[in-house]
């Protein structure tokens, strides 16, 4: 890479090119009105006049007229799927809204709390005869009791009426009915080889529970099967830094085509016969392992880089990835919101110029300076990355990464060995996946770096953004500005790590709901302590909702009962918090239901506190007084024996009732014991809760409803709003209200906002 102060001319044009998709890719990305019919073709002929104004421009065109070209080329491409986008985000702003959707099975079902979901590849999808523009790769959900082995396998065409959910960037569609999924009988070859490889792969693992776990995890390093693995020991793998093995990627083509590189030129074949060879494996293997787009832009440059050796042309690497970036972008602009896009591309063009001169600067022999150097970019580029789309930061990743390079190429290849031999050869695979067991062993136990450590960082500011875009797109050019912009990214890295560390003020006592998705997440803090209670349905958005308002120690977490809308962020919490104690009824350490929470708890040495009615627990400067459930003879239903607490925050109280209903709420003792000046509103507003006798009871000036926008059941309901606000409570609800809540102002409590 030449040193100098500008880039090569050679790679000019390029950086151009790149740059004028990459910014117009995201002027699409973020637009918020359609643009008009005629401004796509308009962009479309102003780019292609661009093009060719600088191809007969001498000596290979002006930089600006490349930077128009490839601008307006991906603008006008980006406006068409930036109207599909936003019709899209339309027509699931009607939760009734049913599309016709034929689609192809990727990968096998996984069973879930509303049924069974799995990978698709989208062929086609229309609503009231007119096209919709859903993103190739979704998730497709049949509920309504649906069985997993009853389900089209992978490989099968599919045609299905589904409700499109979540965001229009990644929809899931949901199927209420097995009876609105049909298979017409088509079969695509390579998923359904995929599938057949899988099942070898078991197969060859007998009954071995080692060996079944060794061929689960072939089946995702090689065929991008991470479907099979379950999530627990993904969640095992990811803190233990080794998310990016998992994920068929650009690491794994490279290792692949790496090797089959090398096995053909020791075998004797000339260099252009190993060109040609590695130029059809490694595509072949990224369509193998699933078509992955990480790894199908890695196979992409390779292809570059090895077509033009082929054709006896030289090829800088970074002009590989520069053309892949445009290739890319032309063919999809939406890629440029995808973290794996930007994972790649920002990793491999980091790889490409930085490895050279770091491991130049390193002591030592050449071949360990590169060792060290390679993850250390890696991960160094990664960061702000991940901690944007991800909100994790996880420390020991650098440590458990080093040590582990050596073992990551034999566990991809050893993999991808036995997944080719286990269909002709099973006894062989077996020793293949006995020697794949003791990899993943070894590398689970380096991982112990990482897995005491992570941290969930703060949403970022909206600036951090194109300061990240700018600052990486200038530690990629070379000379003095590069080395000023790699300092500054590798400090905003840094400052990340700090930053995540940092508690922030708790001056007054408040009450806040946080505004999980689904469920519930409630937050009591004073100047002393703060408690969670509960902690909504989704893995990560509760300890993400903590890491904005700067909470990093919780004296205690409270898991009210074990529906999942309760306790299914609460693991996560554990894991990035730092906790005193874990509260939840009694009968709940006997529910199996609760075993990944408790082993969670132990694992964090975090004391688990059985209660019951009557108990009192002081988590540091809150008292909090369990009303709910009775410890003997406790009601057999989940939500009706579900904790309700009283918690003393000083200047008054709050009552967090959980799932109970009108049924439970006359249990609830009466009198001055249940008064207070907040209520948490059980079951979240539903029409069976919040009766008059709980209102007597509690007489609150503030009533909280933890209910988010998009929740399942459509929370609140506007019988108990109206019943609320009757009394003259004031009421707060993420519904509305987004993050909300209550604070002490020095004379009385406040609703906010």
């Amino acid at each position: 890479m030449n040193d100098g102060r500008e880039p090569p001319p050679p790679l000019r044009p390029l950086w151009m090119l790149a740059g004028g998709a990459v910014v117009s890719a995201a002027a699409a990305a973020i637009l918020v009105e359609p643009a008009p019919p005629w401004a796509p073709t308009a962009l479309t002929a102003a780019g292609l006049a661009a093009a060719v104004a600088a191809v007969l421009r001498p000596p290979g065109g002006g930089p600006l007229l490349w930077f128009a070209a490839a601008l307006a080329l991906v603008g006008g491409r980006g406006l068409v799927l930036a109207d599909d986008r936003l019709g899209l985000a339309r027509l699931m702003a009607d939760p009734a809204v049913t599309l016709r959707v034929r689609a192809v099975v990727d990968e096998g079902w996984t069973a879930g709390r509303w049924g069974s979901s799995a990978r698709i590849r989208v062929l086609a999808a229309s609503h009231d005869g007119h096209r919709v523009g859903l993103p190739t790769h979704c998730r497709l959900e049949v509920r309504g009791g649906a069985v997993a082995a009853e389900l089209p396998p992978p490989g099968a065409e599919v045609e299905a009426l589904a409700r499109p959910r979540a965001e229009p960037a990644r929809p899931l569609l949901v199927v209420d009915s097995p009876r609105l999924l049909a298979s017409p009988g088509a079969v695509r070859r390579l998923p359904l080889a995929r599938d057949r490889l899988a099942r070898a792969l078991l197969g060859a693992a007998g009954t071995d529970v080692d060996r079944i776990r060794a061929a689960e995890l072939a089946a995702a390093l090689a065929l991008g099967r991470r479907d099979l693995i379950p999530r627990e020991r993904r969640e095992h793998w990811r803190r233990s830094g080794f998310a990016h093995l998992l994920a068929v990627s650009g690491l794994h083509v490279g290792i692949v085509g790496g090797a089959i590189f090398l096995i053909v030129a020791l075998g004797g074949a000339g260099p252009r016969l190993t060109r040609l060879l590695a130029l059809l494996a490694v595509p072949g293997y990224a369509l193998l392992a699933g078509s992955a787009p990480p790894a199908m832009r890695a196979a992409l440059m390779a292809v570059i880089f090895l077509g033009a050796r082929l054709l006896g042309r030289a090829v800088l690497p970074m002009a590989a990835v520069l053309l892949a970036v445009l290739i890319l972008l032309l063919a999809d602009p939406r890629m440029i919101s995808d973290v794996g896009f930007q994972l790649t591309v920002v990793i491999t063009a980091a790889l490409v110029r930085w490895v050279p001169p770091l491991a130049a600067a390193l002591r030592g022999p050449t071949w360990l300076a590169a060792a060290v150097a390679v993850p250390l970019v890696a991960q160094l580029a990664a960061v702000p990355i991940v901690a944007w789309h991800f909100r994790s930061l996880i420390p020991g990743a650098l440590a458990a990464n080093l040590l582990a390079l050596p073992l990551l190429a034999p566990t991809v290849l050893v993999a991808a060995a036995t997944a080719l031999l286990a269909p002709v050869a099973t006894g062989t695979a077996g020793l293949g996946l006995e020697v794949l067991h003791r990899l993943s062993a070894l590398l689970s136990w380096l991982g112990g770096w990482a897995r005491g450590l992570e941290l969930v960082p703060a949403s970022l500011p909206l600036l951090a953004a194109p300061l990240l875009a700018v600052c990486g797109w200038l530690a990629l050019q070379s000379g003095r500005t590069a080395r000023a912009a790699a300092a500054v990214w590798v400090a905003l890295a840094l400052l990340l790590g700090v930053r995540s560390l940092a508690p922030a003020d708790r001056p007054a006592p408040r009450v806040a709901v946080l505004p999980v998705s689904d469920g519930a997440a409630v937050l009591l803090a004073d100047a002393g302590a703060a408690v969670l209670v509960d902690a909504g349905r989704y893995p990560r958005q509760a300890a993400e909702s903590l890491a904005d308002q700067g909470v990093r120690r919780l004296a205690a977490v409270v898991a009210s009962h074990t529906d999942e809308d309760h306790i299914g962020g609460m693991v996560q919490v554990l894991e990035s918090c730092e906790v005193g104690r874990l509260i939840v009824p009694a009968q709940m350490t006997a529910d199996a239901e609760a075993v990944p929470l408790l082993r969670a708890a132990r694992r964090r040495s975090v004391a688990v506190v059985p209660v019951a009615a009557g108990s009192v627990v002081h988590a540091g400067s809150l008292r909090i007084e369990v009303l709910w459930p009775p410890a003997r003879n406790p009601p057999a239903d989940d939500n009706e024996r579900s904790l309700v607490i009283l918690a003393d925050l000083g200047p008054g109280a709050v009552v967090a009732a959980a799932d109970i209903s009108h049924s439970t709420e006359r249990h609830l003792p009466a009198g001055g014991r249940l008064h207070c000046e907040l209520l948490v509103v059980p079951h979240h507003g539903s029409r069976g809760s919040v009766s008059e006798h709980l209102l007597d009871a509690t007489s609150p000036a503030i009533a909280l409803i933890p209910a988010a926008a998009g929740n399942t059941h459509g929370h609140p309901h506007p019988e108990v709003v109206s019943r609320l606000a009757g009394r003259g409570i004031v009421i707060r609800r993420p519904t509305r209200d987004a993050a909300c809540g209550a604070a002490w102002n020095g004379s009385r409590w406040v609703a906010f906002p």
